[in-house]
């Protein structure tokens, strides 16, 4: 926040100084501050005028492209049947319970051994 501010100090200070020792005279050069300050104000009502158009217009082809990529996409592929995926997670359990049996099988040879 600190550069903005200095900036806009700077330039204040830049066109205050530009204003004092400008060879126009007062009259001719607030017309002509006047001038481009009206200039500056309608580029910038011209630009914003601009924007909500181009934003709707924006908003409206990004939604149509989404409605055409929406409507080729297919069907999810069908899930597995229930009978099949039943079958691999009881696998999985014969699995690991003897995992945990050759685990304890171990952990008891070892304090065996250690008494």
């Amino acid at each position: 926040m600190g550069k903005i501010s200095s900036f806009f100090t700077g330039a204040a200070i830049g066109i205050a100084a530009a204003l004092l020792f400008a060879p126009k005279t007062g009259e001719e050069t607030r017309a002509l501050v006047t001038e481009k300050a009206n200039a500056v104000v309608g580029e910038a009502k011209d630009f914003a005028d601009g924007i909500p158009g181009s934003a709707q217009d924006a908003f409206k082809a990004v939604q149509s492209k989404g409605q055409e990529f929406a409507s080729n996409v297919q069907a999810p592929a069908p899930a597995q049947p229930d009978d099949e995926l039943r079958e691999k997670i009881e696998a999985a359990r014969k699995r690991i319970a003897a995992q945990v049996a050759e685990n304890a099988e171990e952990s008891k040879s070892v304090e065996v051994a250690a008494e």
